[in-house]
């Protein structure tokens, strides 16, 4: 399903249109049942997707446009899903890590592993009425979207492209200058909005756009691994024992500590690069973009 605004029509409508999608798509995916302990996790997690997919459209809007009745029921289900989802991610994290890392982990896998394993199955049973929750959520803004058909223009859609991409660069901005939890969160979810504000426009010059896409999402990425090995520190520091197999409690946070700083240097060059543009010139370029392509299917018309 693509998250794609088609700009050759009303964008009101459109914003509508691909807001219902996303709704409709994270229903389908929180009707699994939990028995299929794998199938269940990633309904969850493509599920949480879909709805801050409809955060990051809904935020183009002008803020009066944003209705109360749009906003809350959002916010209730992704809170909902949100502590099952936290439950999931330890396991998660340490399975990338050993795929990509084997010699971070060495003989401390095995036995973390198993304690998060653990751990992931109890979280999941004490949360899973969260699903249940969301999707009470999600069916009264379903029916509240049905309905919805907000009086926007293109001009607005720039000014909240470039809203999104500047809350983004000053998040960045902030991230550097203090490097706390708060503010590398607060970046990291500025940058996935506005990865997928940009995604949405990506038809107005799709080989091109992709690729700025692509690089947005990776650094929203590496941002999002680098609050889960955190996570995962968090939660060695609480084991009981100093040791995990034959590697102690003690060196196996030291050693995630340096990967957490490699991968925080690495993702603030990619923002330098990620940010180098102005948002206002950002949005200018996209609209010139979608003003092009208009330009060139008139012509094609005729």
């Amino acid at each position: 399903m693509a998250f794609v605004l088609k700009l050759d029509r009303d964008p009101g409508a459109e914003l509508a249109r691909v807001m219902r999608l996303e709704v409709d798509c994270a229903l389908r995916l929180l009707a699994v049942t939990p028995r299929d302990a794998g199938a269940f996790r990633t309904a969850i997690h493509d599920a949480r997707r879909a709805l801050r997919r409809c955060r990051a459209a809904l935020r183009l809007l002008p803020p009066d446009l944003a209705i109360d009745t749009l906003v809350q029921p959002l916010r209730a289900a992704g809170r909902a899903l949100s502590p099952l989802r936290d439950a999931q991610a330890l396991l998660e994290t340490i399975a990338q890590l050993q795929q990509q890392q084997p010699a971070l982990l060495g003989s401390a896998h095995p036995a973390l592993l198993q304690r998060l394993a653990r751990q992931v199955r109890a979280g999941e049973r004490r949360h899973v009425d969260g699903v249940r929750n969301a999707t009470v959520a999600l069916r009264t803004l379903a029916t509240t979207l049905a309905e919805w058909r907000p009086e926007v223009t293109h001009a607005q859609l720039w000014r909240g492209l470039r809203r999104g991409a500047l809350r983004a660069a000053r998040a960045a901005h902030a991230a550097r200058g203090h490097a706390d939890e708060t503010a590398l969160h607060r970046w990291r979810r500025r940058m996935r909005d506005h990865a997928l504000q940009l995604e949405l426009f990506g038809g107005a010059w799709p080989l091109v756009l992709a690729g700025e896409v692509a690089e947005r999402k990776r650094l929203a990425r590496m941002l999002g691994h680098w609050r889960d090995l955190g996570s995962l520190q968090a939660h060695v520091r609480r084991l009981r024992g100093t040791h995990l197999g034959r590697l102690s409690r003690d060196s196996l946070l030291q050693r995630l500590h340096r990967v957490r700083a490699a991968l925080l240097r690495d993702a603030h060059a990619l923002g330098a690069h990620v940010h180098a543009e102005p948002p206002r010139i950002l949005a200018a370029r996209i609209a010139r973009y979608h003003a092009a392509a208009n330009t060139g299917n008139a012509r094609h018309e005729t």
